[in-house]
């Protein structure tokens, strides 16, 4: 396991460097001037290119890369060209909202696929079975984006039951930072009443990326336990009396959940990817919404910085899901 480890994470040097690579050199083709941007567009050309200067884009693009690999060294991703604030610090103010978001998301997703799945394989060709195989399919035809807009319109322009985004109402403070998630830090010191609002301001937009992405893993998991409850190891633990009960969960769940786990790790990055627009539609104030804003304003650091630490996350989801194989299944061996 240590040498499994190391090596990942010695590969994980090897991948962010690529990544920094590739999305420096993507930014830096964009169709657009930063310098323009930066500067305003009611600034004149000498404006425009003293900015340049002062932003050091009148470099050549190698050496404003080895100028930004430097400043990562120190975890320093460079200034805002809007806001002229530090990138790191930016970007570590909104993160917390994010991963609340999406750790929250992640966990509901997988245990209601988990469990929708197995109750269809379950109860094969059953009514049931029928009405999450639907459920499943409507899932996977709808973009979460187009839902979260339909769950908004519905739960609180016509019910008033949700709020329509937000983390906490206008006027709220929230709670003493300890590790910046509401819900964590607001039960961590008591203060029920906001953990209780603050999980209200989190139905609508995790409801939206649960019902988006969890339609494919829930018929995966339907098909692999279907396939697991036919294998002759199932009829030999039937054969020798044990209960149903210990025969799926024991043996035929167990067994069906590894490569739950590999779908999972893809679903996660394409939720950490879609947050970007529940974020905006739900006014979250995440690191989604500020990639939004910085790609709107050709704010080049901001995104390569956004880019990167979300490479960062989807890798180590991964790394979790790899590890998570020997846990489940002793018979994978890490080499």
């Amino acid at each position: 396991m240590a040498k499994f480890l190391a090596k990942r994470f010695l590969s994980l040097i090897f991948v962010v460097i690529g990544i920094t690579l590739i999305v420096f050199i993507a930014t830096h083709c964009l169709p657009a001037d930063p310098a323009r941007a930066a500067a305003g567009p009611s600034a004149s050309k000498e404006q425009v290119e003293e900015k340049r200067v002062e932003l050091g884009l009148d470099k050549p693009v190698y050496e404003q890369y080895i100028n930004y690999m430097k400043g990562l060294l120190h975890f320093d991703m460079g200034k805002s060209y809007k806001s002229k604030q530090p990138v790191t610090k930016e970007i570590s103010t909104r993160l917390a909202a994010t991963m609340e978001l999406t750790i929250l998301s992640l966990i509901i997703f997988f245990i209601l696929a988990l469990l929708l799945g197995s109750i269809a394989a379950l109860k094969r060709n059953k009514l049931v079975d029928h009405i999450i195989r639907f459920f499943s399919v409507a899932s996977m035809a709808v973009p979460p984006y187009w839902l979260a807009l339909i769950l908004q319109y519905l739960l609180y322009y016509k019910a008033s039951l949700l709020p329509a985004g937000y983390r906490l109402p206008a006027g709220v403070a929230g709670p003493d930072t300890i590790t910046g998630l509401y819900l964590l830090d607001s039960a961590l010191q008591g203060d029920w009443e906001l953990f209780f609002l603050s999980a209200k301001h989190l139905v609508l937009p995790v409801l939206s990326l649960v019902i988006g992405y969890c339609g494919i893993t829930t018929r995966m998991m339907r098909t692999q336990l279907l396939q697991e409850l036919r294998q002759d190891y199932i009829r030999t633990a039937r054969s020798k009396g044990l209960l149903e009960r210990p025969v799926i969960l024991r043996h035929a769940m167990k067994n069906a959940i590894s490569p739950i786990l590999t779908m999972l790790g893809m679903q996660a990055g394409g939720m950490i990817g879609g947050t970007v627009l529940i974020e905006k539609i739900f006014s979250w104030p995440g690191l989604g919404s500020y990639a939004l804003e910085s790609i709107l304003s050709m704010d080049l650091l901001v995104i390569a910085g956004i880019t990167m630490v979300m490479a960062i996350i989807f890798i180590l989801i991964n790394l979790i899901v790899d590890i998570s194989y020997v846990l489940i299944d002793p018979r994978v061996r890490l080499s």
